[in-house]
């Protein structure tokens, strides 16, 4: 417990305020901006470290054609998109209930 340190609210508004790397971080917040936490968090998260990433799947809607223009599905897709071509990172899909995303960051 003297380890973990954990942050509630808006992380546009918290991560800037926080002055140490992160080990790992959890998104899941609105859909549509999970692009901009990915990167706000990116450049603080230690090589080795983790990002997981929550509702990847998004109850089946990232393979629904009729989906892929709906706000929050776009955010997802663009997402996966986004860390799909980092080459910074490697990562794999846990498709436990909705999806997690397990992202680790191999590179600066």
């Amino acid at each position: 417990a003297d380890r973990i340190i954990q942050h509630i609210g808006d992380a546009r508004e918290i991560i800037p305020t926080i002055d140490q790397p992160f080990d790992l971080v959890f998104i899941d917040a609105d859909k549509r901006e999970y692009c901009e936490y990915y990167n706000l968090v990116f450049n603080r998260v230690a090589v080795g470290g983790y990002i997981l990433a929550d509702n990847i799947l998004w109850d089946g809607k990232v393979v629904d054609p009729d989906a892929a223009n709906e706000e929050q599905t776009r955010g997802i897709l663009d997402f996966n998109e986004l860390v799909q071509n980092d080459p910074r990172v490697k990562n794999v899909i846990l498709p436990i209930r909705d999806g997690i995303l397990v992202v680790e960051k191999v590179a600066n």
